[in-house]
Formats: structure tokens, C-alpha cells, sequence
């Protein structure tokens, strides 16, 4: 038996491995812009295909199981059900990673793969009542628990990757927890499947690690946190879920708290629920000075912590169920420390919450409409143009941008200059280069510094998405020189005629 262990997981490790190291060695994501993204925390383009290695580990796997493993097991709805919707899941994140989707195609889509399990089997039916034998039947409530099920695992493994080697860490102990209970409950083919997984993040970890030379994407996201919800239901019993789901659920604890604080963040600030930042747990980690590795490593042991917790109130059947809210209460505070959240902070937040969210959907509509308006400039300097009349709108007195070693500037007459008592100031690098930053000032009686460091963002991240978007367009980087290349066809010409630069 632990023969058979060890071989799938060094086939998983091994296949993850090679095909990783392949893709790399071909240079297959070259043309991928999305690598070099603004909320990411490495330098440079990272390609974003360490999920096709993961899930051709894990494909690999699964036919050795439909091969040697007994008949009946292999005409069960619920394995087809998880490996069909694992590689639909992949899919997802694939054409993601490549071509950006709508935030509500992907949870259709992810809605519809939570579907699919639940009406193969996949399913949350009845609950178990703690310290006692009572098992509530939720009926059709249960198909709504499972599609939330499936949808907040596919999303939290995707929100926790934005570190060198944090997903594809947590993530592999996960998949530890679930070999373990896999084996105590005797589900054959799920033991086996999540030692494949294991051995195909181990073969990830050795390209992802920092400095990490790939990451997983959305796709090896979706389909990890696919493989996690559909493992853990496989193991509960007759659709029970007391401790087969509170083992996966406490060894998430960290990144769920995380993912929620996320959420009452976005939330309060006015922010689209979804978009990324540059302030969950491992950002202010890396913010306080911890190395990417330091940082990286403190994560994985508040996790392998809570891995063992999962263990316990699997094995005691709920019995150190207090112990899972203790941990969870722990957690809780570690995330709280993290975040900079206190009561008075909380109050103070949620009582500017209603103004903030107002400026800070404009700022987002101000910021679609600067990116859009790339289509139609004829040269750089039409782009800066734009820019400086979009930080106006912002609220920013004043601006200074170093590009390819030139400066260009503005500053509305009739304000402060340089007084530090009336001024908010950020300097922000725009790329990996030292002759390229954005220095912001706003005044304090319109800013307060939370909004300022806020808008500061925002208009840091337009710039980016810009620069993206016009190497998409025209193949070379955004300078100040740069020249927009003649239109191919009317109604782009159209739209460049009607283009008129704003001052």
C-alpha cells in the first residue's frame, strides 16, 4: 500500500513537473500580458500556465484509476462527475488567464460545473447536529448549499494567489487532509485522485516557489478548489457533512477570513466585489518587510497548524469541535491584526462608507473610460493628456510622471505646492525600470489618507492597464514618443477622427 502512495505521487509530481518545465522551455505564454499585472507582488511577466501541468497530472491519474481499479467504480456518476468537472474548471480559468472573461460569465459558469456535481451525487443532503445522532435532511435547500459549496472553494483558492508559492502550498495541504480522510472513510479512487493532486502541486511548487518562474493561473485555481469541494463531499457520508467538511473548512481557515475581510473592504470602499488589491494578509506581511519566502513560510505554518486541527475534528467525530471555533477565533484575530482593522477604525470606516462609495464609482468609471480612450489616440503625448485630465477628475492638484527619461507634469494654479501639513504626496514606481514612477498630491481638505492611498491606486493601476493595452494594439511599450500605427479599417479611422484630446 504505501508502494501504491508513493507511485502516484511521484507519477503526479513527475508529469506536473516535466509538462511545466516543457511549456517553459518552449516559451509558450510569451505573448501573455496579463502575467505583468499591477496587484500582482513579483516583477516582470510570469507566465500563467502552471495549471496545464496540474491538470495533466491529475487526467493521468484518474485514467490509471478507470483502468486497473474495480468496474463498478468506474460506471459511478460521481467520478465522472469530478474529473469532467475539474478539466471544465481548468477550462475556465484557462481561457481566463488568456482572454480576460466577465466576472459573471465566470460564476455562471461556475454554477453551472457545481450543477453538474450536485445531480451526480456531489451533493449536500443532510447535516449532522454536533454531540448529538441527529441528522437534519435539508432537501432543496441542500442543491443551494452545494452550489456554494463548490463556487466559494473555486474563488478562495483563486483569491489566496497572489504569492510565489502561497496557493500552490495551502493547496497541496489540503490535499494532504483529504488523502487522509479519503483512506479513514474507505473511498478508494478519491484517496488515489487526491494522492495525484498532491504529487502534481509538489511538481508546480518546484517552478512556483520564490522567486517563482510560473504560476498556476486561474485555471490551476479553479480546478484545485474544484478537486477540494467535490474530494470532501465524496467522503461524507450518505451526504452527510459534520467533519468531512468542517476538516477542509479549518484548514482554510487563514485564506477564508482573509477572503471575507476582502470582501467587507471592497465593500465599504464602494469597490467591485471582485477586484484585486494590494491589502490582504500576505501584502501587509510583505509591506511590514517580511521577504516574499519569509512571508510564504509564516502563511504555510498558521495553515499546517490548522491542518492538524482538521485532522483532529475529523478523527474525533466533531468531539474537538470547540476546538475548531478556537482556532477559527484565532484566526480571526491574526487577520484582524493583519488587516488594521479595530472597533473604532470599523465604526469610523462604515460611516464614511456611503459618500466614499459614490467617489469611488466614478473614479472605477473614470478609469474604464481613460483605458477605452487608448483605442482612439494617435501618439503617447494624446494619452498623457488624457491621463492628467483623468487625475484632475480624480482630485489631484498635481502630478509628475518619468517615462523612458522624460517628465511631464501638471499643477492646478491656486493650490499648495510643497507643505507636507496640507499635502498628501505618493511616489509610485509604474514598472521594473528606475526611470519610470508617478508622483500624486492631493490636499488634505479633500483627501483623507485612506481615499487618497485609495485613488492613488487607481490611478496607478489605469496607467498599467493602459500600457497594456496599447502594446496589445501596436506591439511596442507606451512612451511619451510613442506613435499610434495608421488604422486598417474605417471605423477605426472614424473613431480616431472623432478623437479630440481634453486640457
Amino acid at each position: 500500500m504505501i508502494l501504491a502512495f508513493v507511485f502516484f505521487i511521484l507519477l503526479g509530481c513527475l508529469v506536473s513537473w516535466l509538462v511545466t518545465h516543457l511549456l517553459l522551455t518552449v516559451r509558450f505564454a510569451d505573448g501573455d500580458k496579463r502575467g505583468n499585472q499591477h496587484h500582482h507582488t513579483h516583477n516582470g511577466v510570469i507566465p500563467r500556465i502552471g495549471g496545464v501541468g496540474i491538470v495533466t497530472a491529475f487526467g493521468l491519474v484518474y485514467l490509471l484509476c478507470f483502468i486497473f481499479l474495480d468496474d463498478r467504480d468506474n460506471t459511478s456518476l460521481i467520478n465522472y462527475a469530478i474529473v469532467v468537472g475539474a478539466v471544465g474548471a481548468f477550462v475556465l480559468g484557462f481561457l481566463d488567464d488568456f482572454r480576460p472573461l466577465t466576472a459573471k460569465t465566470k460564476v455562471v459558469v461556475q454554477i453551472l460545473l457545481a450543477l453538474l456535481a450536485y445531480y451526480s451525487g456531489l451533493s449536500i443532503e443532510q447535516v449532522g447536529i454536533p454531540f448529538t445522532d441527529t441528522q437534519v435532511k435539508l432537501g432543496f435547500v441542500g442543491l443551494f448549499a452545494t452550489v456554494f459549496w463548490f463556487v466559494a472553494i473555486m474563488n478562495i483558492m483563486n483569491l489566496i494567489d497572489g504569492l510565489d508559492g502561497l496557493a500552490g502550498g495551502i493547496g497541496l495541504m489540503l490535499m494532504l487532509l483529504l488523502v487522509y480522510l479519503s483512506f479513514q472513510k474507505g473511498t478508494l479512487i478519491s484517496g488515489i485522485l487526491a494522492l495525484g493532486m498532491t504529487g502534481a502541486l509538489l511538481g508546480f511548487l518546484f517552478h512556483n516557489f520564490p522567486p517563482a518562474k510560473v504560476y498556476m493561473g486561474d485555471s490551476g485555481a479553479y480546478l484545485i478548489g474544484y478537486v477540494i469541494a467535490g474530494l470532501s463531499l465524496m467522503n461524507a457520508e450518505k451526504g452527510t457533512v459534520l467533519a468531512a467538511l468542517l476538516a477542509p473548512m479549518l484548514a482554510l481557515s487563514l485564506p477564508i477570513a482573509d477572503v471575507v475581510f476582502a470582501m467587507l473592504r471592497r465593500a465599504l470602499q464602494g469597490l467591485p466585489m471582485f477586484r484585486p488589491d494590494r491589502e490582504h494578509i500576505h501584502h501587509r506581511l510583505v509591506r511590514a518587510g517580511f521577504s516574499h519566502r519569509g512571508t510564504v513560510l509564516v502563511l504555510y505554518g498558521i495553515s499546517l497548524l490548522a491542518f492538524f486541527g482538521g485532522i483532529l475534528v475529523f478523527t474525533w467525530q466533531g468531539r474537538f469541535l470547540p476546538l475548531f471555533f478556537g482556532f477559527a477565533f484565532a484566526i480571526l484575530l491574526i487577520v484582524l491584526r493583519g488587516q488594521n482593522i479595530s472597533v473604532s477604525g470599523l465604526r469610523s470606516a462604515i460611516g464614511h462608507s456611503l459618500q466614499n462609495r459614490q467617489e469611488t464609482r466614478n473614479a472605477i468609471s473614470l478609469q474604464n473610460w481613460f483605458i477605452l480612450e487608448i483605442e482612439r489616440v494617435d501618439n503617447g503625448q494624446s494619452v498623457w493628456t488624457d491621463y492628467h485630465f483623468f487625475l484632475k477628475k480624480l482630485g489631484f492638484c498635481r502630478a509628475e510622471m518619468r517615462l523612458g527619461g522624460e517628465m511631464r507634469s501638471f499643477f492646478i494654479p491656486n493650490t499648495p505646492y510643497d507643505h507636507s501639513e496640507v499635502l498628501w504626496s505618493a511616489t509610485m514606481p509604474l514598472n521594473t525600470t528606475e526611470d519610470a514612477s508617478l508622483v500624486l498630491y492631493g490636499e488634505k481638505d479633500n483627501f483623507s489618507q485612506v481615499q487618497f492611498d485609495l485613488f492613488g491606486d487607481i490611478a496607478l493601476e489605469a496607467w498599467k492597464e493602459a500600457e497594456t493595452r496599447w502594446e496589445e494594439l501596436y506591439n511596442s511599450p507606451l512612451t511619451f514618443e510613442s506613435e499610434a500605427s495608421v488604422p486598417n479599417n474605417y471605423r477605426s479611422q472614424r473613431a480616431r477622427n472623432l478623437y479630440r484630446p481634453t486640457y
